[in-house]
């Protein structure tokens, strides 16, 4: 009889150090994922803002940047990420009269 309450113990207690040790785990994933959030400076502002993404397939698509008011359409692929060419427009929005009406 004492021997399978030793044993329900044993188990009560691995079981409790086992959750104990996910608990940290998870706590340190949460802390590092949340790191850059916490370090920000009230008031920084970015200075480099991705505005659109379209995929052409899993590993093609373009961006569009905004780098201190200007905007850059960007090319990345696997070989790397490429400057296709400067955007006229308002970096708040999309360009105005796209179609030339009034």
């Amino acid at each position: 009889m004492q021997d399978t309450i030793d044993y329900g113990l044993q188990i009560v207690k691995v079981f409790g150090g086992l959750v104990l040790v996910l608990a940290l785990l998870f706590a340190v994933l949460y802390g590092i994922k949340m790191l850059p959030q916490w370090t920000r400076k009230p008031g920084s502002e970015t200075w480099i803002q991705i505005l659109a993404q379209h995929a052409f397939g899993p590993k093609h698509y373009l961006l569009v940047v905004k780098v201190q008011n200007q905007l850059f359409l960007l090319g990345i692929s696997p070989q790397g990420m490429h400057f296709l060419a400067p955007l006229e427009g308002t970096p708040e929005g999309s360009p105005k009269n796209r179609d030339g009406a009034e």
